[in-house]
C-alpha cells in the first residue's frame, strides 16, 4: 500500500508538469507552423529561388505533416502515446536545426518534409494525451487551452522574425534547439516505458477504428469540417499580408495584422475553452462559426490600416476557435483503444485543406481578385465547415 501511495503522489506530482511541458510542445509546434512564412523572403533571396522551387518548400511539411498524423496517430494506439510523442519532438526538432543548416534547396525542401512528419506525429498524440489524462468532465477545456499554444508560437516567430531582419536561419534553429531540450525534460518525466493507458484494451482495426461502433458519418462530418476550416486558415495565413499590401497598406500594418491574427485566436480560445465542457457548449462553435462568414463579407470594405488590424484580430479570433473547438471534439468521438488513429485521421483531413487553401488563394489572386473578392469567395466553405462541426456535435450529445 505505502508504494502505491508513493506512486499515486508521484504521479499527482508529475501530470502537471507533463501538462505544461504538453503546452510548451504546442507553442513550439505553432512557432514551426509558421516559421516557414516569416523566413520565405529572405531564404528566397539567399537561394534565387523561383516560385516553383518557393512553393515546394511551402508544400513540403504540410505533405511531411499528413503522412505523419495518419502514421504517428496510429502507432500511438499500439505503442503508447508517450513513446510516439517523445519520437516526434525529438524528429521535428533535429529536421528544424537541420532546415536552419541547410545549403541548398533540396536539402531544404528534404529537411521541411521530416520537420512535417514529426510535427505530424506529435500533433494527434498531444491531443489524444491531453484528453486521455484530463480531470473527468473537463477534457475539452484541457485540449482547447493546450491549443492556445499554437497562436503563442504563431506570435512568438514574427516577433522573432522582424527582430532578427534577413537572417533566416536563426529562427529554425531556436524552432529544433527547444523541442529538444523540451524532449529531454520530457523524457525524464514522462518516461516512454510507462504503461500506456490506452493499451489496456486491444487497439482496433483501422476501418473499425474510424467507422465502427456508428461513427462513419461523425467522421466524414468531423473530416469535413476539419478540411473546411483548414481551407480557410491556411488560405488567410498564406495571402492576407499580400492582400493588404496590395490594398497600398504598409509593411508595418501587415506585421500588426499578422499579430492581432494570432492575438484573436489566443484570447478567444482562453476565454472560451471552459465553456466547451458545457453540454451547450457547441453555441460557441455556432459562434464563431456564424462570425466567420460575416467578416468575411465585410472584407471588401477595409481601407485602412486601424480597420484592418482589427478585422484580423476578430478574423483569426474566430478561426483559431473553430479550429480549438474541432481539437476538443475530435479525441471524444473516438474510444480510448482507437483515439489516436481517429485523431491523426482528423489531422490528416485538415492538413489536405492547408493544402487546397493557398492553392485556392492563387487561383483567385491569378484570377484578378482583390481581398475582398478573394475572401468572399471562400463564405461557401466557411459555411460548410459550420454544418458539419454542429451535426457532429449534436450526434455527440445524442450518443
Amino acid at each position: 500500500m505505502g508504494e502505491r501511495l508513493a506512486h499515486r503522489q508521484a504521479d499527482m506530482v508529475r501530470s502537471p508538469l507533463v501538462a505544461f511541458i504538453c503546452f510548451l510542445i504546442a507553442i513550439l509546434e505553432g512557432f514551426d507552423l509558421q516559421v516557414a512564412g516569416i523566413a520565405a523572403p529572405n531564404l528566397k533571396a539567399d537561394f534565387s529561388l523561383d516560385p516553383a522551387i518557393l512553393g515546394w518548400f511551402f508544400s513540403a511539411s504540410t505533405m511531411g505533416l499528413l503522412i505523419g498524423a495518419l502514421a504517428g496517430g496510429r502507432l500511438s494506439d499500439r505503442l503508447g502515446r508517450e513513446r510516439i510523442l517523445l519520437w516526434s519532438v525529438v524528429a521535428f526538432g533535429t529536421a528544424s536545426i537541420l532546415t536552419g543548416l541547410s545549403q541548398n534547396p533540396a536539402m531544404l525542401i528534404a529537411t521541411r518534409i521530416a520537420t512535417g512528419l514529426g510535427l505530424g506525429g506529435a500533433l494527434p498524440n498531444l491531443l489524444a494525451f491531453t484528453s486521455d489524462h484530463a480531470p473527468p468532465g473537463r477534457e475539452r477545456r484541457a485540449v482547447a487551452w493546450l491549443y492556445c499554444g499554437v497562436p503563442i508560437g504563431g506570435a512568438a516567430v514574427s516577433l522573432i522574425g522582424a527582430a532578427l531582419g534577413t537572417d533566416w536561419r536563426t529562427p529554425f534553429i531556436i524552432g529544433g534547439a527547444l523541442p529538444l531540450l523540451l524532449a529531454a525534460i520530457l523524457w525524464r518525466v514522462m518516461p516512454p516505458a510507462s504503461a500506456p493507458m490506452q493499451l489496456k484494451d486491444k487497439p482496433q482495426g483501422v476501418a473499425d477504428a474510424l467507422f465502427g461502433g456508428g461513427r462513419m458519418t461523425s467522421t466524414l462530418l468531423i473530416w469535413t469540417s476539419f478540411f473546411a476550416t483548414l481551407v480557410i486558415l491556411y488560405l488567410v495565413l498564406n495571402w492576407l499580408p499580400t492582400l493588404l499590401t496590395a490594398l497600398g497598406l504598409d509593411r508595418r500594418t501587415t506585421f500588426l495584422a499578422q499579430l492581432a491574427f494570432n492575438g484573436g485566436g489566443l484570447v478567444l480560445c482562453a476565454i472560451t475553452a471552459p465553456l466547451l465542457d458545457l453540454r451547450r457548449g457547441w453555441l460557441v462553435a455556432l459562434g464563431a462559426f456564424t462570425t466567420i462568414p460575416l467578416l468575411l463579407w465585410y472584407a471588401p470594405t477595409i481601407n485602412e490600416a486601424q480597420t484592418a488590424i482589427l478585422f484580423a484580430f476578430l478574423l483569426g479570433g474566430a478561426i483559431l476557435l473553430t479550429q480549438s473547438y474541432l481539437y476538443a471534439l475530435a479525441p471524444r468521438l473516438y474510444p480510448v483503444a482507437s483515439r489516436g488513429t481517429g485523431v491523426g485521421a482528423s489531422v490528416a483531413a485538415g492538413r489536405i485543406g492547408s493544402i487546397a487553401g493557398p492553392l485556392l488563394g492563387a487561383t483567385l489572386v491569378s484570377a484578378g481578385g482583390e481581398m475582398g473578392t478573394v475572401l468572399q469567395a471562400i463564405i461557401p466553405v466557411a459555411l460548410a465547415a459550420g454544418v458539419a462541426a454542429i451535426l457532429v456535435s449534436f450526434r455527440q450529445l445524442r450518443s
